[in-house]
């Protein structure tokens, strides 16, 4: 939060020289980031402008006076995400040091709360994603923007990172800006950041020398993710499915509501490692909660990968609820809010999530599993174009405008989904 105003700032990165932060002290600076997103893409091409940024700060809109598309918008940040800053703005102010994750293929912190013991959040700048300028894994330089996964640009994940916490909707609807309703998949809350401190990756010399901008996403207590093996001694007591492994455990409705998040989206990066697991409750009620998702929303479907795609839950069918939540979702208007938020989605993009949507309403409409719905979105072999590939194929048509090309489109997937229909 900005320290004379106590401004909120949302989804944009905008260089300016006119308005600065105040260190908060000596090792590090804090706020939160409103900025044109739309200018991210622009700085990572050339990878080495974001050291450009050393002497300058980030543009600071006050959130209550928030100008987008000419007209002011009343949006302010929930009382969980405002605690969440500033719990991990105390962590940082006490000197605590963040503590970079051991697994992973970019640079992402836990940072603690004042006292040390316990986490806060997890940050992932920018600049440190896989084959970005600062990445600590030793992974190379992107050669031409784009990220590890097909469709994705190297520098772009935090924005994504924050699509899908606004776009996991709760049942009832889009939450409202301050609300801290729990979405439908339950993706932690998750908002930009800009903070700097000397345990972040910065090259030899520098000393971090300037603010990292990354996605801050709230860190939730559990016990492994689904692929780790402490995971069998977990589920152990549950008396179910031991014999056929832990993830047969999993409640139906657990693993369809993820399904249904990685559809929606089109996930190019949907593991069991990205699945954590945690029991709620007196009773001990399993909660799956999916995390790391700076690779959804990507301009193809060539990498959509879902790990699962193969659990014994995804052969059952949705449930009446699942299916109403499925039927409420607007693709337009969720491409209308994120741009409310600050991201003007790319072309390509928007384009992906229609299909993807429409594939997911369509399927559940007609009766089909998460797992046909996944199977069509994603590819047999690496070299095998997936259905949903070989619909788009077919819809491309010289001329064509948006509209056509997505109404010629939804010709061509029912006449698929005829296929798949029992």
């Amino acid at each position: 939060m900005c320290n004379n105003c106590g401004a909120v700032i949302h989804l944009l990165v905008r260089k300016s020289a006119k308005v600065r932060t105040q260190p908060l002290e000596k090792d590090f600076e804090i706020s939160i980031v409103l900025s044109d997103v739309e200018k991210v893409a622009d700085a990572v091409d050339d990878l080495d402008s974001w050291w450009g940024m050393q002497n300058e700060t980030l543009q600071i809109v006050p959130a209550k006076s928030s100008t987008v598309g000419g007209s002011v918008s009343k949006i302010s940040l929930s009382p969980m995400i405002e605690q969440l800053i500033d719990a991990s703005n105390d962590g940082l102010k006490r000197d605590k040091q963040p503590i970079r994750a051991s697994e992973g293929c970019g640079g992402a912190y836990f940072m603690p709360d004042s006292s040390g013991q316990d986490y806060i959040s997890v940050f992932k700048p920018i600049d440190e994603e896989p084959m970005a300028v600062n990445n600590p894994r030793g992974q190379p330089l992107s050669t031409n923007g784009e990220g590890l996964k097909k469709g994705t640009r190297v520098g772009e994940g935090a924005l994504r990172e924050v699509a899908a916490y606004i776009l996991d909707h709760p049942k009832e609807g889009p939450r409202s800006f301050h609300s801290d309703e729990k979405g439908f998949a339950g993706v932690p809350p998750t908002v930009m950041f800009k903070c700097r401190h000397r345990g972040f990756n910065y090259p030899d010399g520098y000393q971090y020398a300037s603010d990292k901008i990354g996605s801050l996403q709230m860190f939730v207590k559990n016990s492994g993710s689904c692929e780790d093996g402490s995971l069998q001694m977990f589920v152990k007591n549950s008396g179910r499915c031991e014999d056929r492994g832990p993830r047969c455990a999993f409640p139906v409705e657990e693993v369809h509501k993820i399904s249904v998040l990685d559809i929606r989206l089109a996930n190019a990066d949907r593991h069991a490692g990205n699945i954590l697991v945690r029991k709620e409750g007196e009773e001990g009620r399993i909660v799956l909660i999916p995390i790391d998702h700076g690779y959804c929303l990507p301009e193809n479907f060539e990498d959509c990968t879902f790990d699962w795609l193969y659990w014994p839950q995804t052969q059952q069918p949705f449930s009446p609820d699942t299916i109403a939540y499925i039927k409420s979702l607007d693709t337009e208007k969720d491409i209308q809010l994120l741009k409310l938020y600050g991201w003007n989605i790319p072309h390509k993009c928007a384009r992906v999530f229609r299909l993807s949507t429409m594939l997911l309403k369509k399927g559940a409409e007609r009766g089909l599993t998460p797992f046909a719905i996944g199977s069509i979105m994603s590819r047999e072999t690496p070299r095998k174009e997936s259905v949903i590939e070989k619909i788009v194929q077919e819809a491309v048509l010289p001329g064509t405008s948006e509209s056509g090309f997505l109404e010629y489109a939804s010709l061509i997937m029912d006449r698929y989904l005829d296929e798949f229909t029992p």
